[in-house]
């Protein structure tokens, strides 16, 4: 089945990639290329700080090698024989139709052409070439304005994605159909492992012939092109530069466990120059602000970490540009991210219907028999409910995993195919041993446009999931006995979750605009009409990677509220444990005369089911206010009771004795659970009468609804309530010094959106999708 293939496939990458993150080696092949093994190159670079490095390493396999080498000889035999071929002596795309008898000139003009994209603030390499700003042409010109969004960041690719591309072309190149040398292959493993990495516009590529302007910039940073700029760690940061730039490119998070930091350097390798010997301009230098990582020129940042610039030789430029690796790995990483979010939304829905009061019915193996896609899991460690949200979660879920698990199988055969032209086919039998080049379109990226497009709607679809779930469970019309908006505090100041709600109605909106994207079929004719369809691939998992992080705003803030809601109904339980005892004495205290325990017992069992019925009714109401209606409902019952009991003599008019009696004792309970659930003493409570100070109540701990939980669920709850630290929400609204409620207040508490950061980071940085991991462990078909 779909379901257990992706799951499993999940499960896999998680282990694999903590195994690369713990020491095991990475080895290109150009043909076993794993989604975890590019996660792990492109999210864990090396810094100077640290001797732990994820490093790679090419196969000594000399079979590849030799493809190599002969593919290269074709090139060179035919550049040697005068033979006019693609790329080689002719012009490129709609100017094939030109000649030259220089292939390394003609691969410096392609470089040179492709070098359009857009870097802002504007950079230049010499004075000479230095652009005008607005201030330089009158000194009393208008001031500039600030801008819309940060200008480098939101016109450069993140370091991972080139990290990643890189990565992905080097495992292309060396399947021996590109006509490069090995040299080449070994130098960008090289860039790889020292962590020099390009800066790459964010637009311009439209994945139709490879992502040609977007890999001209790992090219030049190859030959050492002082107008291209590049990151690099630093050996020795200069304490004396100050840190006037920052970058997604350091891995320093909130847990050192789940993100290392990482070294390029082997204790082999001397160590370079460090940043103090360039004597570069201070306006050229530009360190992150953990100060590892310098963003330089790149001759520059090849001399700071030690690597020798690589002059390319005839083709090799077309080799590098002419791939879809910026297109594939970015797919790669999307796609796999997407996989965590769909297995962590099937354990989200397990979650929702604990909290609210499943059963096991509608996952039944027979339910998935009868109508038996491959996607439909019946899911036999899950709950069901009656909400469409639940009952149908697995119809529902499963097309997702489906569409998911083929995407991530397109991908996988991406990054170890050749998407090169022209081809080049090493001398074999099958061409008279004479080698081959063949003029093709391998470089066309639809299929991963295709698997992106899905994958958005598939996020979509999977969101409106979790969308649907957490705003029923903070609905009291829908969540079956639970405060509105799941309040931990006193309803009438205590809104709890109502602004997540909202926030998540918005990540749903925007997911909804992002699902119903076609990238694919939006493409238009490009480069004197050569290009003339296009395949926009990058664009998509551009697209797709908004989707994703959309998705986890709209997960983190889901497994808060089912927290949330998890503890207020083990709140709710014991306080239903509470009520038998409470009415007994109730009774007792209205009426003495019930002095024989059989009559009370079945008085108590003929009252409890009005009363619990109007406590789910009521959440809505003020504490006192509720109690008393809850307690005036157990007069009919109990009136009627008495009349068909053997009660004789029984004085009615100590009835409102009785409802005072229960509605007391009900606040009573209900403030003491409230106290013990959030760790706040009765005396501290807002509104405290006097007797309250001589209460002590103990706190149940961070994690108060554990008993009550399966034990699979029961492992992420605690990690975010104990691990974490993202306590239950309320204790400031019960104690009423929620930060300008009153003055003097300290506000130290955060804020629950403080909270759903956490938990946002903990998925992103891997550490929940460890837990979720754990969880599955035992399953049986996994």
């Amino acid at each position: 089945m779909a379901t257990y293939a992706l799951v499993s496939q999940y499960v896999q990458d998680v282990k694999e990639l903590d195994s690369y993150l713990t020491g095991s080696p990475i080895t290109l092949t150009g043909s076993t290329l794993s989604l975890s093994q590019i996660a792990a190159i492109a999210l864990y670079p090396p810094s100077s700080s640290s001797s732990n490095s994820v490093k790679i390493q090419l196969t000594d396999d000399e079979h590849v090698k030799a493809k190599v080498s002969a593919s290269r000889a074709v090139i060179e035999g035919k550049v040697a024989a005068g033979i006019s071929v693609y790329g080689v002596s002719t012009g490129f795309g709609g100017s094939a139709d030109t000649r030259t008898d220089d292939p390394v000139a003609l691969g410096a003009a392609l470089l040179q052409h492709q070098h359009a994209g857009v870097i802002l603030p504007t950079y230049a390499p010499s004075a000479s070439t230095a652009i005008p700003t607005l201030s330089s042409f009158d000194s009393n010109a208008f001031p500039s304005p600030a801008p819309l969004s940060d200008p480098f960041t939101s016109t450069t690719m993140p370091p991972p994605w080139t990290r990643g591309a890189l990565l992905v072309r080097a495992n292309s190149l060396m399947r021996g159909h590109s006509g490069v040398r090995w040299e080449l292959v070994q130098k960008m493993a090289e860039l790889i492992n020292k962590g020099v990495t390009p800066v790459v516009p964010m637009r311009g590529s439209v994945s139709s012939s490879g992502d040609l302007s977007s890999l001209s910039y790992i090219a030049a940073t190859l030959i050492g092109n002082p107008a291209i700029r590049a990151w690099v760690p630093l050996p020795h940061p200069s304490s004396a530069i100050s840190s006037t730039f920052s970058t997604p490119l350091s891995t320093e998070i909130s847990s050192p466990r789940s993100s290392p930091e990482l070294s390029p350097f082997s204790a082999s390798t001397p160590l370079p120059p460090s940043a103090d010997t360039l004597n570069l301009p201070t306006d050229t230098l530009k360190v992150d602000n953990y100060g590892s990582y310098a963003l330089l020129p790149a001759p520059q940042a090849l001399q700071v970490a030690g690597i020798t610039p690589l002059p390319l030789s005839s083709k090799e430029h077309l080799g590098i540009l002419n791939g879809t690796a910026f297109s594939a790995a970015l797919s790669a990483l999307v796609v796999r991210g997407a996989r965590g979010v769909s297995v962590l939304g099937a354990v989200l829905t397990s979650m929702s219907v604990e909290a609210m009061l499943g059963a096991r019915g509608s996952f039944d193996p027979f339910v998935s028999e009868a109508r038996p896609h491959i996607g439909q899991p019946y899911q036999n460690w899950t709950l069901s409910q009656h909400s469409y949200s639940l009952r149908t979660a697995p119809q529902w879920l499963g097309p997702q995993f489906e569409d998911l698990a083929n995407a991530a199988q397109v991908v996988t055969t991406e990054v170890n195919s050749t998407t090169d032209n022209p081809l080049i086919e090493p001398p074999s039998a099958s061409n008279n041993w004479a080698g081959q080049v063949h003029h093709a379109g391998n470089f066309q990226a639809l299929a991963l446009t295709n698997a992106m497009d899905h994958v958005r709607l598939s996020l979509a679809h999977i969101g409106k999931l979790m969308f649907v779930q957490l705003t029923e469970i903070m609905n009291p019309a829908m969540n079956r006995g639970l405060f509105p908006n799941l309040a931990g505090g006193e309803v009438g100041l205590d809104f709890a979750f109502k602004g997540v709600d909202i926030a998540a109605a918005s990540y749903m909106g925007e997911l909804n605009a992002l699902g119903g994207m076609n990238v694919g079929v939006g493409n238009v004719s490009a480069e004197m009409h050569n290009q003339s369809v296009n395949s926009l691939a990058l664009i998509s998992a551009r697209y797709t990677l908004t989707a994703l992080e959309v998705s986890t705003l709209l997960a983190a803030s889901h497994l808060l509220v089912i927290c949330q809601a998890l503890d207020l109904r083990a709140l709710g339980e014991e306080l239903s444990e509470a009520l038998p005892g409470l009415i007994r004495s109730s009774l007792l205290d209205a009426f003495p005369s019930f002095a024989d325990n059989t009559i009370t017992t079945s008085l108590v069992a003929a009252i409890i089911p009005a009363l619990t019925e109007t406590l789910d009714r009521t959440t809505t109401l003020e504490t006192k206010v509720r109690m008393y209606k809850v307690a005036s409902a157990c007069v009919v019952p109990l009136v009627t009771a008495l009349s068909t009991s053997q009660v004789q003599d029984v004085e009615l008019g100590a009835l409102p004795v009785f409802i005072s009696s229960v509605a007391g004792g009900l606040v009573n309970k209900l403030t003491e659970l409230r106290c013990a659930y959030l760790d706040v003493q009765p005396f501290a409570v807002r509104g405290a009468s006097l007797s309250a100070e001589e209460t002590e109540v103990a706190w149940r701990g961070p994690a108060p609804a554990s008993k009550y939980l399966a034990p699979r669920t029961r492992a992420l709850y605690e990690f975010v309530r104990v691990t974490l630290g993202v306590r239950m929400h309320g204790a400031g609204n019960l104690r009423g010094d929620v930060f300008g409620m009153r003055e003097g207040l300290e506000g130290l508490d955060g804020t629950i959106g403080n909270g759903i950061s956490v938990i946002c980071e903990a998925i992103r940085d891997g550490r929940i999708g460890r837990v979720v991991v754990g969880m599955l462990e035992g399953v049986e078909g996994l």
